[in-house]
């Protein structure tokens, strides 16, 4: 740990210095933002086996944590409405899910009422600054408790596909800073902690992963296109989360939106995860 922290105060020092004095702030330790990813994918692939209601238990508590990380992370205005909006969405769409076994047909009437909700929500406010900034975090955190939503609908096309994806996850968010840990090579942009060589023990990672899970459940094609798929959004996540903390500096009005990068790190990979590996099954049943 302090090494990354000794990591972090020289990326501080070379963006200061090429910058122009401007520094990005500290980011979170590299290794244990990847074992955070691990046990959050080791916990969920351990609810899903216990069953579909375990499963929710997690999904509501993601979803919950990823709409209190969002609104830091944005400095959402009116953020304490926003959350009653976002968890009254979260859980809206958690039992249209349970409740249409598994599908998801009914996802975007949640966003719909919600919209109409965070219609209201502006019109009660008393201080009416930043509307429009206040009801763009309101949909984006009822998009992403949505997506999240998606995990509990598993059942749609059996379990091993959202195990083969959370297999995957996992273990690209681990390879992925342990790579950028200890592997040398340039780092993808300026400021940046990923590397090229931690990206690529990612993907080498999650795909191995995800065809070692699959291995006697599905077609090895099958649990390799889950895997690539998988690798590919949570790699993609994590590198444009990385990006866009660049732009965040150590000062005392930043200091929020830096303490919830490292939980909404963690969390959002997996929200993005879901409804893409459910197309993906879609696309292999209609083939």
């Amino acid at each position: 740990m302090e090494a990354d922290a000794s990591d972090s105060r020289l990326w501080l020092r070379l963006a200061a210095a090429i910058g122009g004095g401007t520094a990005v702030a500290p980011r979170p330790p590299l290794l244990g933002q990847g074992l955070a990813g691990l046990l959050l994918a080791f916990v969920l692939y351990g609810l899903e086996m216990l069953g579909q209601w375990p499963l929710l238990i997690g999904v509501v508590a993601v979803q919950a944590l990823l709409v209190l990380g969002i609104l830091a992370l944005l400095d959402a205005p009116a953020a304490g409405g926003i959350f009653y909006l976002g968890v009254g969405a979260g859980l809206a769409a958690d039992v249209v899910v349970l409740a249409d076994e598994g599908r998801v047909d009914g996802l975007p009437a949640v966003v719909a009422l919600t919209l109409v909700a965070g219609l209201l929500h502006q019109l009660m406010r008393r201080d009416r600054q930043r509307v429009v900034e206040s009801l763009a975090a309101t949909m984006v955190v009822v998009s992403l408790v949505c997506m999240t939503a998606v995990l509990a609908a598993s059942s749609e096309h059996g379990s091993w596909p959202l195990r083969i994806a959370l297999a995957a996850a996992g273990a690209t968010l681990l390879a992925g800073r342990v790579g950028d840990r200890f592997l040398p090579g340039p780092a993808i942009a300026l400021a940046a902690t990923r590397r090229w060589p931690g990206l690529g023990l990612a993907l080498l990672a999650g795909l191995g992963a995800a065809v070692l899970v699959g291995r006697g459940n599905v077609e090895s094609s099958q649990a390799a296109l889950i895997g690539l798929v998988a690798v590919s959004v949570v790699a993609g996540i994590d590198l444009a989360l990385d990006l866009a903390a660049t732009e965040l500096t150590p000062s005392h009005d930043d200091a929020r939106r830096v303490a919830a990068l490292r939980p909404v790190a963690v969390l959002l990979p997996f929200a993005a995860l879901a409804p893409i590996v459910l197309l993906v099954m879609r696309l292999l049943k209609d083939t």
